[in-house]
C-alpha cells in the first residue's frame, strides 16, 4: 500500500526528524490552514453498546434516544467547522450520525464500506462479558488481537482497510480541506495509531467515545506525518462528567 510505504509506519523503523516540528514547538493553529483535515467522528451511542453487545458488521443496530442526543450535540459542536465533505459507513447507526454532522450543510452523504466496523464473525450480537467468562477463542483474541479465529477481523485486517480509506479520503482532489469520516472505535483507534506509529499492541489502550470526535491534519508534503489536533473530544467532556459524577 502506498501509506505504509511512503510512512513506513508498519515496520519498526527509527522515526525520522518530522521537517518544521520540534519538541517543544508546537504549530500554532493557523499554521494548519490549507492541510486536508480528516474529522473522525465515532457513531452515538446504540443499544448494543448499553447491552454490552459485539454490532461488528450486523444490519439494524440503529442509535437509541441518548445516541440521537450525543450525535445531535456533537453535530451543533461542529455547526461552524467548514465541512467539505461526509463520508460514513453504511450502517444505520454512522449514517444517522453523520446525518446529524451535515445539519443544515447539504452535503450528500458518501458511503465508503472500507469504514465498517470490525466483523467478529461468530461473535457478532453476543455479549462480550459472557464471553470473557466462557469463550477461549474469545479470550486468546483478546490476548493477541493480530492473531484472529477463522472468520474474525485481527486488527492488521481491520487498520489495513482503515488506512485504506482515510488515505482515499485525504488524498482525493475534489474533496476540500475538512472531510469528516464518520466511523467506529475501532476504526478511528486504528488509523491514529497507522499515522502516529503506534504499534497495534497498544491500540487497546485508547479510550474511545459515542460521538467523539479525532482530528488529524496532513501536511501539504505527503511525505510528512499528520498532526493529531485532537482525539475523543466529545462536547460536554464524557470522562470530566463521569469524574464529577464520583
Amino acid at each position: 500500500m502506498v501509506a505504509f510505504s511512503i510512512l513506513g509506519l508498519m515496520g519498526r523503523q527509527r522515526a525520522k526528524p518530522v521537517a518544521g516540528r520540534h519538541f517543544g514547538r508546537d504549530l500554532a493553529h493557523d499554521e494548519h490552514v490549507g492541510w486536508r483535515k480528516l474529522v473522525l467522528v465515532r457513531h452515538g451511542q446504540t443499544d448494543f453498546n448499553v447491552q454490552h453487545r459485539l454490532p461488528g458488521q450486523l444490519a439494524g443496530v440503529p442509535l437509541n434516544a441518548e445516541g440521537r442526543h450525543e450525535a445531535q450535540t456533537t453535530g451543533e459542536a461542529l455547526r461552524a467547522l467548514p465541512l467539505t465533505a461526509i463520508i460514513a459507513s453504511p450502517l444505520e447507526r454512522t449514517m444517522e450520525t453523520a446525518s446529524y454532522v451535515n445539519g443544515a450543510r447539504g452535503l450528500t452523504i458518501q458511503q465508503d464500506r472500507d469504514l465498517l466496523d470490525t466483523d467478529y464473525g461468530k461473535f457478532n450480537g453476543q455479549n462480550y462479558d459472557e464471553l470473557d467468562k466462557s469463550d477461549p477463542q474469545w479470550l486468546r483474541f483478546l490476548a493477541n488481537p493480530l492473531r484472529s479465529p477463522r472468520g474474525v477481523e485481527s486488527f492488521a485486517q481491520v487498520q489495513q482497510r482503515a488506512v485504506r480509506a482515510a488515505e482515499r479520503w485525504r488524498t482525493a482532489p475534489d474533496a476540500g480541506e475538512w472531510v469528516a469520516l464518520v466511523t467506529h472505535a475501532d476504526l478511528v483507534k486504528l488509523i491514529c495509531a497507522h499515522y502516529l506509529g503506534i504499534p497495534l499492541e497498544r491500540v487497546p489502550l485508547f479510550g474511545m467515545d459515542n460521538a467523539a470526535v479525532s482530528l488529524l491534519a496532513f501536511h501539504p508534503d505527503v511525505t510528512e506525518p499528520p498532526s493529531l489536533l485532537c482525539f475523543n473530544w466529545t462536547s460536554p467532556a464524557l470522562w470530566l462528567a463521569a469524574a464529577e459524577r464520583h
